[in-house]
């Protein structure tokens, strides 16, 4: 099957540092030209992938000094274009949202999938109205539960194990990891690590494209940040962030939205480390609780399990993880949407 893979021009694939859709982008270009398709992706030209790559930009925006906010949206779209303007050549596009493709779906007789990294439900809604050729997957089941679409298909983000070094020992401090905006909880991670007397490592990017994430990071996190018990890490190699996840004692995930999925979750609990989340969004479906982390309902809980995680055993926190989670579980699941979506083809 002739399967074009695209994705936004603001991180590569993979992502240099941290970035889950890039990541997964990444491993079903792989895994689906090991599996004999022949694979082209759409994306920046610094990605590193084993199939054919087409650009519109030489360097991701993210790590490109003279981007903008505008250049950015202009060249997302032109890579969108690009693609679309030479559609008739695949049997399926698999796009990876934020991308703008179910704008341009309807111009072509190949069908196109989206997943929903994350999506609001006013824009699926619309999606569903007017462009009857895309399709559109989720990435859990509580994320179609938000979209109040029962009808959507969903299939996991998954991990490739042999990336992720188990480590059952782990030292004495806890981690976060995400980007540095509101919604991730950094600064409840940081006044619940105070509150259970715990130290805490933060892994997350500050970014100018995101305005609110430099004010958040200064009035929020950056006067909580001592060197000592809470200590802060801006930029990490994926391959370092994972190691260091492993490295922890637990990972704290005091979400303040309905996450979608969350690939840090299964990326920690794949290194040995449990998480302690709360109990919202796609948590219940990555967390098997008691047993591969807690999953708690306020500050109080979160600070309390910090002094239980040590009675959880970190080699059935990887095994939940192969079990549930894995790379080829993703990638069969997606390989038997294209079957349906090309055999459904519109004539």
């Amino acid at each position: 099957m002739k399967v074009a893979q695209i994705t936004s021009v603001y991180v590569s694939v993979p992502p240099k540092t941290y970035g889950g859709t890039e990541r997964i982008v990444y491993y079903l270009c792989r895994q689906l030209n090991r599996r004999g398709h022949q694979v082209e992706l759409f994306a920046s030209g610094d990605s590193q992938v084993d199939c054919a790559l087409h650009s519109v930009v030489a360097v991701a925006s993210q790590d490109d000094p003279h981007s903008t906010f505008y250049l950015e949206k202009e060249f997302d779209a032109r890579n969108v274009y690009n693609l679309y303007r030479q559609a008739d050549r695949f049997d399926v596009i698999h796009a990876h949202w934020p991308t703008t493709v179910p704008y341009f779906s309807n111009f072509t007789r190949t069908p196109t999938l989206v997943t929903y990294a994350y999506i609001e439900k006013e824009l699926h809604e619309y999606y569903r109205r007017h462009f009857p050729r895309c399709v559109p997957v989720c990435v859990s089941n509580a994320q179609r539960k938000m979209l109040g679409d029962e009808s959507l298909p969903v299939v996991y983000n998954g991990l490739d194990l042999d990336e992720i070094a188990f480590n059952g020992e782990p030292e004495d401090f806890f981690i976060i990891v995400g980007r540095m905006t509101p919604e991730k909880g950094i600064a409840q991670a940081i006044r619940i690590a105070k509150r259970a007397g715990v130290k805490l490592k933060i892994v997350g990017h500050v970014t100018s494209h995101l305005p609110w994430s430099v004010d958040y990071f200064c009035k929020e996190v950056k006067p909580q940040v001592d060197g000592v018990q809470i200590q802060y890490i801006e930029r990490l190699s994926y391959h370092d962030t994972v190691a260091l996840m492993g490295r922890a004692k637990g990972f704290l995930f005091p979400l303040q939205w309905d996450e979608p999925f969350g690939l840090v979750v299964i990326e920690s609990m794949a290194a040995g480390t449990p998480v302690i989340a709360y109990a919202r969004g796609s948590m219940p479906e990555l967390i098997k609780n008691d047993e591969s982390g807690f999953l708690v309902d306020n500050e109080d809980e979160m600070a309390a399990m910090c002094g239980e995680i040590e009675k959880l055993d970190r080699a059935r926190c990887r095994a939940w993880v192969a079990e549930h989670f894995s790379i080829e579980a993703m990638v069969t699941g997606y390989e038997r949407l294209y079957q349906v979506v090309v055999c459904g083809r519109a004539g």
